[in-house]
């Protein structure tokens, strides 16, 4: 799907879709979405100024170009701001009518196979509830609550798409204090943008430029993938002082991304070979972990020799990645690659059909799309909307018949 759809991209080609998008009124499937926020779910969350890792075209849905948005344009060659990908989303879905599909505002806390029984009509039971539904083929339970009113739902369905996306649960140090400092200890990009703009509100003086001397304690960021290398740009753009800690050297952090097009990141990986002599108000703590976070705004610190350090911080950024919430689903339901172990996007997606994408260690009638299914880039992902359509519509097609 990808190779029709971008072909020759892994090259640096951009080069026309081969793919022609048709609209079929009549194989209109009856569907709800179910979102927490508005559409465009992460996107919305993320901070606007990031740029995109993808190229904008990447980033399109089908039979709307992304230059075509009314957000923002898009930014150096050829990559997007986030700002701008939030918005063409969000207007897809108007553009497209798509709207009346979508229910924003809740969340989802039960997705449960139905334990049926038959009436005499031949309609379903639900024995936990006693309610009957007239959806002989029902298999599934969804319910939920609004989060402007608080009020309960629920929905009968024969089918159910997980398609939570991987941001849900930031991923923890798990080490004392981490927990007990929300204010100042962080995890996510957002939240430590607003910190560190309060820094810059409290700091007194000109803040034009690089300055050689710190003027608060530092800014600790712990992480060494692209997250934490964004952190240490919104930090550096601030001319704020970095203390970096990752558990390895420098690492491959940027070496798969074109320098030419990716300056910043190259720039973040060469402040974290050199520790820092490239930039004065940064330091690198490479093959260093947390070993204690305390509420006076120290941090310990180990490096690899067992030495142990201790740092006064002014804010904390824990960016070690993040995995989906699939507390809804329910207990002892395995969905992994690996069954004993719990869903992570990057080690252990959602083994699916390649297919159809039905989650195979589900019961009938569940799939998993985008990063549940390992699918991390928007360009993928829309190789598994297809292969769920394909397969909902055959089933639908042969139940007719």
């Amino acid at each position: 799907m990808d190779t029709l759809n971008h072909p020759c991209a892994d090259l640096g080609l951009e080069l026309p879709s081969l793919l022609e998008w048709r609209h079929h009124p009549e194989c209109q499937v009856d569907h709800i979405v179910l979102g927490k926020g508005p559409p465009g779910g992460s996107w919305q969350a993320m901070d606007g100024n990031v740029l995109t890792i993808s190229l904008s075209s990447w980033m399109e849905l089908p039979g709307v170009e992304f230059r075509g948005g009314s957000g923002p344009a898009h930014s150096r060659d050829g990559r997007a701001s986030v700002s701008s990908v939030a918005q063409y989303y969000h207007d897809y879905v108007h553009s497209q009518t798509l709207a009346r599909f979508f229910r924003n505002g809740c969340v989802v806390t039960s997705v449960r196979p139905l334990d049926i029984s038959h009436s005499q009509s031949g309609d379903i039971i639900d024995p936990e509830t006693g309610v009957q539904y007239c959806q002989p083929q029902a298999m599934w339970r969804v319910e939920g609550f609004d989060l402007e009113n608080g009020g309960p739902f629920c929905y009968i369905c024969r089918r159910v798409v997980l398609a939570t996306g991987a941001a849900d649960l930031p991923n923890r140090l798990g080490v004392p204090g981490e927990l007990a400092n929300p204010t100042w200890v962080l995890h996510d990009l957002r939240s430590l943008e607003a910190a560190l703009d309060r820094l810059v509100e409290e700091e007194e003086g000109d803040r034009e430029g690089v300055p050689t001397e710190p003027r608060c304690d530092p800014v600790l960021i712990v992480g060494a993938g692209l997250s934490a290398a964004d952190a240490v740009i919104a930090a550096r753009f601030r001319s704020l002082p970095i203390l970096h800690v990752f558990r390895k050297k420098a690492g491959a952090l940027g070496k798969q991304l074109p320098e030419n097009m990716y300056p910043e990141y190259h720039k973040v990986h060469q402040m974290m070979g050199d520790g820092g002599a490239s930039y004065p108000c940064y330091t690198a703590l490479a093959e260093h972990r947390v070993l204690e976070i305390s509420s006076d705004h120290k941090v310990c610190v180990v490096g690899s020799d067992n030495a142990v350090s201790v740092h006064q911080v002014s804010v904390v950024a824990v960016l070690i990645g993040s995995r989906p919430d699939l507390n809804f689903l329910p207990p002892g339901l395995s969905l992994g690659l690996r069954a004993t172990e719990s869903v992570d996007c990057r080690s252990n997606p959602v083994d699916v059909d390649p297919y159809t994408h039905r989650a195979v260690r589900a019961p009938p009638g569940m799939y998993a799309l985008g990063p549940l299914a390992g699918d991390n880039f928007v360009r993928f992902l829309q190789g598994g909307a297809v292969a769920i359509a394909s397969h909902i519509h055959k089933e639908l097609h042969h139940t007719a018949l």
